[in-house]
């Protein structure tokens, strides 16, 4: 049994499993010291630690949303927050105003970023250069723009606040952020598991051949197009879902939190330090980033503190480990184990890499 194990799962899986398992153990045991802290007369915030996490879980599905398109296919967007808004608002609107679960406008939300991300790859995908990030950015601040004046349907610049009323899973409304917590958690195992399945596809693959060389994967017979577009609307559709999560967990959305260019530079730099074209990199660089920002603000102020530390971590990160962090971990266990160390499974390498996929794909077939 120890050999069957050992054959099919390596020591880096190992690492996976037991990073999982933390963290489904980690609520419970949460619990059980602030119960015990208690019970001896001291003072333990206990759901504030699980604020933390739920925050972490979220921005690694972020991560992971931008990293589709901005990693392995190196077209980099700075539009997250307005995809992310797209979903928290229609969730709000809907349910504050005909009472309807956040699960039934799921299907809209995701509409609306596919109908955007649409628009805004035909106008900039058949085009090379920079058009593209910047076309996201105007698109971001146009959105911001809209529902900060929208008065009547989004609230402007007030925003909108969810107030609890009872228990209730539908509406996704809770007395902690433990539900929060084990929602988005699922959330992240889902979205790893189809960001998995897509770079694994013959789109995935096509993507990598554009990132490594996009005019020899013209010359190929690659439609860059389609294909850039194509990954731009799973990104916007998937980080929609998340959105809509995230902002039941805020009880409160508003142009400058949800839709804030600031949002899209945390979720692209959570990418950037974890490490772009990896599937664990995003992961890494919530975890990492989250608590920083969090200790950073408890020590700096809050005000400008978090601009600080996204500078300082994006010059240290390019500067000394380009790779991201989930490099500079691999290097670190194969110093351990004794091992060489391997590029992140989904991780896309170039066209070389993209095409030797497909054609081994095609040999099997």
């Amino acid at each position: 049994m120890r050999e069957l194990l050992s054959k099919y799962v390596s020591r880096k899986y190992w690492i996976i499993i037991v990073f999982l398992v933390l963290l489904v153990i980690f609520p419970p045991i949460n619990i059980g010291v602030e119960a015990l802290i208690r019970s001896t007369g001291g003072l333990y915030r206990g759901n504030y630690l699980i604020t933390i996490f739920v925050q972490c879980l979220a921005f690694a599905v972020f991560g992971i949303c931008w990293n589709i398109l901005g990693g392995y296919g190196a077209q980099i967007s700075w539009c997250s927050a307005a995809f992310v808004a797209i979903g928290a608002y229609t969730n709000y609107i809907f349910q504050r105003q005909f009472s309807i679960t956040p699960f039934l406008t799921l299907p809209l939300g995701i509409f609306l970023s596919f109908v955007f991300a649409t628009i805004i790859g035909y106008g900039t995908f058949r085009l090379r250069g920079p058009y593209f990030s910047i076309a996201t950015i105007a698109f971001a601040e146009t959105l911001r723009s809209f529902i900060q004046y929208n008065v009547k349907l989004t609230r402007g610049a007030a925003g909108i606040f969810m107030s609890f009323r009872k228990v209730d899973f539908l509406a996704l409304t809770f007395r902690d952020d433990v539900p929060f917590y084990y929602i988005l958690f699922i959330l992240m195992l889902l979205t790893l598991f189809l960001t998995y399945r897509f770079t694994k596809s013959k789109t995935g693959h096509y993507l990598s051949c554009i990132k490594g060389d996009e005019d020899a994967a013209q010359s190929l017979g690659i439609e860059t197009f389609k294909i850039k577009l194509r990954a731009f609307q799973v990104s916007a559709m998937m980080m929609s879902v998340a959105g809509a999560f995230y902002g039941s967990f805020l009880t409160y959305i508003s142009p400058f939190s949800t839709a804030s260019f600031d949002l899209s530079i945390q979720i692209g730099v959570v990418a950037i330090v974890g490490g772009v074209s990896t599937l664990w990199g995003p992961v890494l660089g919530a975890f990492v980033v989250l608590p920083l920002l969090e200790i950073t603000g408890k020590v700096l102020g809050q005000r400008g503190s978090s601009t600080i530390l996204y500078g300082f971590l994006l010059i240290v990160i390019v500067i000394f480990c380009p790779k991201g962090l989930i490099h500079l971990f691999a290097v670190l266990r194969s110093r351990i184990f004794k091992t060489t160390p391997k590029d992140d499974p989904g991780q896309g390498n170039g066209i070389r890499d993209g095409i030797a996929n497909l054609f081994g794909k095609a040999k099997k077939a």
